[in-house]
């Protein structure tokens, strides 16, 4: 069931009702539904789960302060894919089952189950029976999968835009019995009996309707049953969890849905023939009425021609348009919605926190980080942040940008002893006061330069990739063009290799007044864009960008964030644990630090510097292991590594070109798949040796998001150069091994021929369709559908099989 944004409030009444045992009445406010809807009588539990990125980790900090302020016990955990989700889920089942039957266990039941960051396009009414549990879903990834818009009750999804359900023009398709694939393929042969496409003639009974669609379209070959062999049930539009599974051969009689199915309806599949769906016939009468109703007022007309009862469309025809309809709805790409942590915070303010200036940042953090990581387009973000700055305005009225900014950097001080007359400034009629604006947020225009307030100049320009792609900073010639422009605009190089936060305070002036006067002479226009940014003190401020790059090292560098609480005992223990419960333990500690670095103050005695936005200092040393400060100085360790990586495939050749999109490995050692090995700077953390050290960075470089940074970095490098443009452009494929587990991940990127821009991801359907029409070892665990992890020993196959396959679309 969808939820547009002014009933989003009502949601989360219903979700607090179901925490706290109240039965729903047909008069909560909720649109109503037929369906049977979970029976609540009992007090419980809600359980938040939420997926390892910065806007999810935001938007989960917000539900928390809101479900805490309401009383509402809950707990948060992360689900790193669709298998731990499933495992997770199906602990809340077996929990509330044994409530059922008043077999005592030691928590409460769950009552309500919040997805944030996932879950919107896959069918989750499939992957646990909620008989006495709801699903409430906060999530970006779109398109919405048919089952959870038409499920009733039972999945309640927050979405952020209108759309029309049903009819000619509506954005999601009606409701209809195909929306899990029960259908059998006897009736379309029913429905297509005068076309050409007779050859199916085994019944098929599929229970997702996306890859029931593509094996009656795609596939009519010798090789039908490879093309019609289950490959993963997650796959999009997904129902259920995947596991790894081993491509073979099969019978011609097995059937594509699986074993002892929970659902008893896909017993009725097989004689849909016979019984077509009710809903269907009633769409076709109503048509029908309405066309009659409307002649009534018209004079009598006269006799028809023999011919018009073909004008009107048969029960079969609007079938298969309406078929067609649901294909063009999952094939047109994945693309990505307003981030969570807005909704997050909308929710909130239709409530009773909208004046709560943290959960307002957590906001600014989380759409920043969409806006970032290529997932909001520049129009999207600059419509959020209009949003965002009015709330920044009503929170924090008097928005004093340079007086906050002079404040914080102690420059009236420094003024006033520069003068030749110190009482200058009091003659003027002001008075130096100590401006402390802690937690004071405000919206500016901030530079694409790379953490510039916690670093030097030049690190932050060296490693920018808005600066790095403009001036092609990876050869010579561009790190002395990068020497000029400073010439230009006055700052002398030692000045520049200082912290920024340490430099004067006219050199920090002119740095606004000059870089737009010779941006346009170096190609550099558009160098800055509306940011946000927090006074931390009396002595830093930090952007929410600054807060993006710190999070998304802290989640995506999970070894290190183990290293930094390991013991020698925690080694050897870690030894006895298998490679996923190992993976598992260390997402789980990487998140427990990226979540408590989010926090903005610590109230634990003797916090390290740098530990949360209380105690961070600009260009300070922020030695910790924990926290922002270690966030931060791993952004830029990782921002090295990713930027350092681009230059090596692209000095060695790396990356090759075939017909639809280009390719490139990442491998641990010159004996890979592509016979050349990536040189690249390992992330600051400690090793025992040389060897565990470089198993950890490619582990590290194996994560969707840094493989997906790369590629976007890549994109822009040759975008910028016109090598990747016009007739030359292709998506991007990296392939980056994973040797712990002996086993790549593979991530497609799709190009975007103007800098901002973000075009929908296809390369889902087509990783499921290479896997499909081959044998091999896949795994479809990840949250975003353009990512895939595949057995080291059919990666290379995996790849032919690809681009052979989107050779004959």
């Amino acid at each position: 069931m969808i939820l547009e944004r002014d009933q989003w409030h009502l949601g989360y009444a219903s979700l607090l009702r179901d925490c706290r045992g109240h039965s729903h009445s047909s008069s909560d406010g909720m649109p109503h539904d037929p369906s049977p809807q979970p029976t609540i009588n009992t007090l419980g539990q809600a359980l938040l789960l939420t997926s390892p990125t910065a806007d999810a980790l935001s938007s989960a900090r917000i539900l928390s302060y809101m479900l805490r302020a309401d009383g509402v016990p809950h707990r948060i955990k992360v689900c790193l894919g669709w298998s731990r989700l499933q495992k997770a889920l199906g602990g809340v089942a077996a929990n509330n089952a044994q409530e059922e039957r008043d077999v005592p266990h030691e928590t409460s039941p769950v009552r309500a189950v919040l997805l944030v960051g996932m879950g919107a396009d896959r069918n989750l009414s499939r992957l646990f029976p909620p008989s006495t549990c709801r699903v409430y879903v906060l999530d970006s990834h779109r398109p919405y999968h048919l089952g959870n818009v038409h499920c009733g009750k039972s999945v309640v999804l927050f979405n952020d835009r209108p759309v029309t359900i049903g009819g000619e023009e509506g954005e999601i398709p009606s409701d209809g019995d195909d929306l899990s694939g029960r259908d059998s393929e006897s009736s379309d042969s029913e429905e297509e009996s005068d076309s050409e496409d007779d050859e199916h003639d085994k019944p098929i009974i599929d229970d997702d309707l996306g890859e029931h669609e593509f094996e009656e379209e795609e596939f009519h070959d010798d090789d039908d049953n490879t093309a019609n062999d289950r490959l993963d049930d997650s796959h999009q539009p997904h129902d259920t969890p995947p596991q790894p599974t081993k491509r073979r051969k099969t019978e011609a009689t097995r059937t594509d849905h699986p074993p002892h199915s929970p659902d008893p309806a896909d017993n009725l599949a097989k004689h849909v023939d016979d019984h077509p769906n009710p809903l269907d016939t009633t769409a076709a009468t109503a048509d029908l009425t309405m066309t009659q109703d409307s002649d009534r007022d018209s004079p009598p007309p006269s006799p028809p021609p023999q011919e018009s009862s073909a004008s009107q469309p048969t029960f079969r025809e609007l079938r298969r348009l309406r078929r067609n309809r649901i294909r063009l709805h999952y094939t047109s790409g994945a693309y990505h919605a307003s981030p969570s942590s807005w909704m997050a915070y909308t929710l909130g303010a239709q409530l009773r926190f909208g004046n709560v200036s943290d959960l307002l940042w957590l906001a600014c953090v989380g759409v920043t980080d969409a806006y970032i990581h290529g997932r909001l387009d520049v129009s999207g973000y600059s419509a959020l942040c209009v949003d965002l700055k009015r709330h920044v305005g009503r929170l924090f009225p008097n928005d004093m940008v340079d007086r906050v900014g002079r404040a914080v950097y102690a420059e009236e001080l420094e003024d006033l002893n520069l003068g030749d007359n110190r009482g200058d400034a009091a003659a003027g009629g002001m008075t130096q006061i100590g401006l402390s604006e802690n937690g004071r947020i405000l919206s500016q225009l901030e530079y694409k330069f790379m953490l510039l307030r916690h670093t030097s100049l030049w690190d932050s320009l060296l490693h920018s990739n808005f600066v790095a792609s403009k001036l092609q900073l990876w050869r010579a010639e561009g790190r002395q063009r990068l020497m000029e422009l400073l010439a230009k605009m006055g700052f002398p190089l030692e000045s520049c290799r200082q912290p920024w936060a340490f430099v004067g305070v006219g050199l920090r002036r002119r740095l606004r007044e000059r870089i737009d006067d010779c941006a346009e002479d170096y190609g550099l226009e558009n160098v800055s864009y509306t940011g946000f940014v927090r006074v931390t003190g009396y002595k830093s401020l930090l952007s929410a960008s600054d807060m993006v790059y710190a999070v998304t090292a802290l989640l995506e560098c999970s070894a290190a964030a183990m290293d930094s609480s390991s013991s020698k005992s925690k080694d050897d223990i870690d030894e006895l644990l298998s490679e996923e419960d190992r993976e598992e333990k260390e997402i789980v500690q990487a998140f427990n630090v990226a979540y408590d670095a989010l926090n903005t103050n610590t109230f634990m005695d003797g916090g390290v510097e740098g530990s949360d936005l209380s105690n961070l200092v600009n260009g300070g040393n922020m030695t910790g292991t924990t926290g922002l400060g270690a966030g931060i100085r791993l952004a830029m360790t990782l921002q090295k590594t990713i930027m350092s990586t681009a230059r090596n495939l692209v000095e060695r050749n790396s990356i090759v070109r075939l017909s639809h999109f280009r390719y490139a490995y990442l491998n641990c050692s010159g004996s890979g798949v592509a016979g050349a090995s990536s040189a690249v700077v390992t992330p600051e953390h400690n090793n025992k040796d040389g060897e565990s050290q470089r198993q950890q960075h490619y582990h590290v470089f194996a994560k969707p998001l840094v493989l997906s940074r790369l590629a976007q970095f890549l994109m822009e490098m040759h975008r910028e150069n016109g090598k990747w443009t016009g007739s030359k452009a292709r998506p991007l494929v990296l392939l980056a091994e994973k040797p712990r587990s002996g086993t790549f991940m593979v991530v497609g990127y799709e190009y975007a021929e103007e800098a901002g821009n973000v075009v929908r991801n296809k390369f889902g359907q087509n990783f499921e369709l290479a896997a499909k029409t081959m044998r091999g070892t896949f795994w479809f665990d990840s949250f975003d559908s353009n990512v895939v992890e595949v057995a080291g020993k059919d990666v290379q196959r995996f790849i032919e099989q690809l681009h052979y396959m989107m050779d004959s679309v």
